[in-house]
C-alpha cells in the first residue's frame, strides 16, 4: 500500500505527542519514482529503510539515540528485518506484520516458470509482466487468501490501490524469510501489534514469529479485530499503548 493509505493520520497523531515522523513510499510505489512499478522486494526495502534512517538523523529535530521504526503489514516485516540489521534503531513496532509471503507450495513452480519467462522477455525489450494483486475470489497469485474486509476497508478510507503487482515480486518473496532474521532484532526492544482475527497476515503466523523473538519484546493483541478494521475503532487507545512502549524503552 502507498504511504497515503492510513499512515498520514497515524503520523500526525504521533507528531501531536512529541514524536517527529518520517513517512515515505518505497521505490516503485506510490509517489516514489523507480521502475518497474509495483515491484516489491523486501531485502531492497530493508536496505532503503537503513538509508531513510541515515537521512532522518541529519534532521536537527532528531535525537540519534531515539530513532524507532514503525511498520504495518508488509511494512511490519521490513521493519523487523531492518531493525535486526541496524542497531542505530532504538525500538521497533510491527503492526499486523506479514510473516510469510512465499505462498502455498503448489504455486511455487508455476510462479518460478512465469518469473523466468518474464526475465527472458524483459531482456528482449518487453515490458515487465504483471498479475492482479487480488483476484476476484480474494486470492492472490501465490495462492494465499486475503481477508474479505481488506479491499472494502481501503475503499472506505478512500485509498486508491492499483490492483497489479510484478511477477518478479513473487520470485523475490520466495527467497526472503523473516523467521531466519527476527531473532537478531534483540537487544533492540520490539512491539508486535496483532489483530486477534487477522486473515490477511494470519494471527497464528504472527504469534509464531513473536515466540522466537528474543527479549525485550511486547505483544499487544487487538481483541476482536481483523487485519485493518481496527482503524475504524478505538485507534486512540491502540496508539496510546504504542506510545507508552516507546516512552518506556526510548526514554523521552
Amino acid at each position: 500500500m502507498p504511504k497515503d493509505a492510513i499512515l498520514p493520520d497515524l503520523a500526525k497523531w504521533f507528531q501531536g505527542h512529541d514524536v517527529t515522523c518520517l513517512i515515505y513510499d518505497p521505490v516503485g510505489l506510490g509517489a516514489s519514482d523507480g521502475e518497474p512499478r509495483n515491484d516489491i522486494d523486501a531485502r531492497q526495502q530493508a536496505e532503503h529503510l537503513h538509508d531513510a534512517v541515515t537521512w532522518f538523523l541529519k534532521n536537527p529535530l532528531v535525537d540519534d539515540t531515539k530513532v524507532a521504526l514503525w511498520g504495518l503489514c508488509f511494512g511490519g516485516n521490513v521493519t523487523l528485518s531492518a531493525t535486526a540489521f541496524d542497531k542505530r534503531v532504538a525500538a521497533a513496532i510491527a503492526v499486523a506484520p506479514l510473516i510469510d509471503s512465499t505462498g502455498i507450495p503448489e504455486r511455487r513452480q508455476p510462479i518460478l516458470e512465469l518469473a523466468m519467462y518474464d526475465r527472458i522477455s524483459r531482456l528482449a525489450g518487453d515490458e515487465p509482466m504483471y498479475l492482479p494483486y487480488v483476484n476476484e475470489d480474494g486470492s492472490i497469485p501465490n495462492g494465499l487468501q486475503i481477508a474479505a474486509e481488506m479491499m472494502p476497508a481501503l475503499e472506505r478510507l478512500g485509498i486508491p490501490v492499483e490492483n497489479r503487482i510484478s511477477v518478479q515480486t513473487y520470485y523475490k518473496a520466495l527467497s526472503w524469510n523473516l523467521m531466519n532474521i527476527v531473532q537478531y532484532v534483540s537487544p533492540t526492544p520490539a512491539m508486535m501489534v496483532t489483530p486477534e482475527f487477522d486473515k490477511s497476515c494470519p494471527t497464528k503466523e504472527q504469534l509464531a514469529c513473536f515466540e522466537i523473538m528474543k527479549e525485550p519484546k511486547e505483544l499487544d493483541i487487538l481483541k476482536g479485530k481483523g487485519h485493518l478494521d481496527w482503524i475504524f475503532g478505538d485507534v486512540e487507545s491502540i496508539l496510546e499503548r504504542q506510545l507508552d512502549f516507546l516512552k518506556r524503552h526510548v526514554h523521552f
